[in-house]
Order: structure tokens, then sequence, then C-alpha cells
């Protein structure tokens, strides 16, 4: 017999790495330290916050820029 068919057809190949697969994923998935709810939260804020400040110094950059031009604009003509 040879390797190929020893191990089982293409199907069944198929089926047994997609099985050793989620075994795997599962195995992993249990040693995962998961952040407890008061983490995620204080996370979140911090997120948020950044997110906040950074959008808020892209619209001032926006702004100064779009009056830079206008006043650019007014002078070239």
């Amino acid at each position: 017999m040879t390797e190929k068919t020893s191990k089982g057809n293409f199907i069944v190949r198929i089926w047994r790495s997609v099985v050793e697969f989620v075994l795997e994923v599962k195995a992993e998935m249990m040693k995962v330290a998961w952040p407890s709810r008061q983490e995620i939260v204080a996370s979140t804020w911090v997120v948020i916050f950044a997110v906040a400040i950074v959008s808020a110094w892209i619209f001032v950059a926006d702004r100064a820029s779009s009056v830079l031009m206008t006043v650019l604009r007014s002078i070239l003509g």
C-alpha cells in the first residue's frame, strides 16, 4: 500500500486536518488569560479617550490648513 492510501483519501485527510485544528484551537483557548470585566471597561475608556484626542488634533490641523489655504488663495489671486 502506498503512503497516500494508508492515510486515507482526500476527504478523510481534510477531515482529520480540520479536527486536529479545532482540537489545537480549543487547547490554546484554554491557555489564554482572559481579562476581567473591570480591565476591559478601563481599557475601553482609554481607547475612547485616545480616539477623542487624536480626532480633536486632526480637526484642528484640518481647520488650520483650511484657513491657511484660504489666506494663500486671497493673497495670490
